[in-house]
């Protein structure tokens, strides 16, 4: 062995004490790194001592790498189910549709490319996060206030940060007190499929009831009952018997992921001219938001206000918003309607939330068309903007 070599497992700590415990030598002149001269008896208490505190060592060096490489493996195998994923996704049936199953959240009417980030507390909330890990993917819904049922339409989001690693053994039932995430509104919209009426399905909701001890809403699962459909839809019973499933416990839901290029692609020159005539306006409605003057005049109603009825807000406009278009890309021409429509909504009703304009988010994912989206958004803009200049406050 060279002498090279033995400095090199010295410096480690890894060379054997076999391969030093020689006979009748008493110890060696050998430079450590620090400079160092350190001597190896030949007594056979120092060698046990020695080899005891090395064979301690390799195992925790061993035991970290197995963690790390475990981690790691866990990583590379979330990545490669959301590439699968990603993929089923893209593809259609022969019945030209794609259909997936996903668990479904109810939290917010979250739209295409929208980031929403927090951190969160819930057990449940926090392990299903866990669980599905980074790249995992669920769809996200929200409530129709007015009906007091759960709309079937939604966003495919995908979970872009948490700051705990996904746990592949089942066995293991140790939850996080809290964790921090960043989920974001991946381009694919979806349907929730069931009956036309009456429709109900298993899926996660904030509820008081969820709570053990009845003092907060946490987020449970449970048959939960949907918005009627106003067309024919595939007749997909999403139904299960959950009777003796835990409210903790989630299940999948089937989707259709809905194309928005092919519904652009047959867009009308009714929904193109709107678009057309909608684009001025959302320019007039940054240049408002964006000035920091607009918040000056108390007249103007806004969430984010310091205090209400005095001038000046909690965030930057201006800085959030184009964070915001940063996120959300730039925006489609109006020959691309429909994704027009759900850019613009994305931008008035930003994330978090500026607080100038009504909630358009939902209805827009609900609207049928390109037309009628085009013509919530457009109402939208037009009472922001009034708001923003004075003229007639909202009424939030």
């Amino acid at each position: 062995m060279s002498m090279a070599l033995v400095r090199l497992l010295c410096y480690l700590q890894l060379l054997p004490v076999a391969v030093l415990s020689f006979t009748c030598i008493t110890s060696y002149d050998i430079r450590c790194h620090h400079g160092r001269v350190p001597a190896f008896r030949a007594a056979n208490d120092d060698e046990s001592s020695f080899s005891e505190s090395l064979s301690q060592r390799i195992a925790e060096v061993r035991e970290s790498e197995s963690a790390f490489v475990s981690g790691l493996q866990n990583r590379v195998n979330k990545i490669v189910e959301a590439d699968e994923l990603d993929t089923v996704m893209s593809s259609k049936d022969a019945n030209n549709n794609t259909v997936v199953e996903l668990p479904v959240v109810t939290l917010d009417a979250l739209l295409p490319n929208q980031k929403l980030q927090g951190t969160t507390t819930d057990p449940t909330f926090c392990n299903f996060l866990c669980k599905l890990g980074l790249g995992g993917s669920f769809v996200m819904t929200s409530i129709n206030n007015r009906q007091r049922r759960i709309r079937r339409f939604g966003v495919v989001a995908k979970i872009e940060l948490v700051d705990v690693d996904a746990n592949s053994d089942s066995n293991n039932n140790f939850c996080p007190t809290s964790v921090t995430f960043c989920i974001a509104g991946s381009k694919r919209r979806c349907e929730i499929l069931g009956p036309k009426e009456r429709m109900k399905t298993r899926i996660g909701r904030w509820r008081r009831s969820y709570d053990p001890d009845g003092e907060e809403s946490r987020l449970g699962w449970g048959l939960e009952s949907f918005v009627d459909s106003a067309k024919e839809v595939p007749n997909i019973d999403n139904t299960e018997d959950c009777s003796e499933s835990s409210d903790t416990k989630w299940t999948n839901s089937r989707v259709r992921i809905i194309d928005d290029d092919e519904e652009d692609a047959n867009a009308s020159a009714e929904a193109v001219a709107k678009a057309t005539q909608i684009v001025p306006l959302i320019e007039q409605w940054i240049a408002l938001a964006s000035n920091q003057l607009t918040y000056d005049n108390v007249d103007v109603v806004a969430r984010t206000r310091r205090k209400s009825g005095q001038p000046g807000l909690t965030v930057d406009a201006a800085a959030l918003l184009r964070r915001v278009q940063r996120e959300i890309g730039q925006r489609p021409p109006p020959e691309l309607p429909t994704a027009l429509a759900l850019w613009g909504s994305a931008l008035i009703n930003p994330l978090p939330a500026l607080g100038v304009a009504t909630e358009l988010r939902g209805a827009v994912l609900e609207a049928e068309g390109a037309t009628n989206k085009l013509a919530i958004l457009e109402r939208g803009l037009i009472k922001s903007i009034n708001n923003l200049n004075g003229s007639r406050p909202l009424n939030m």
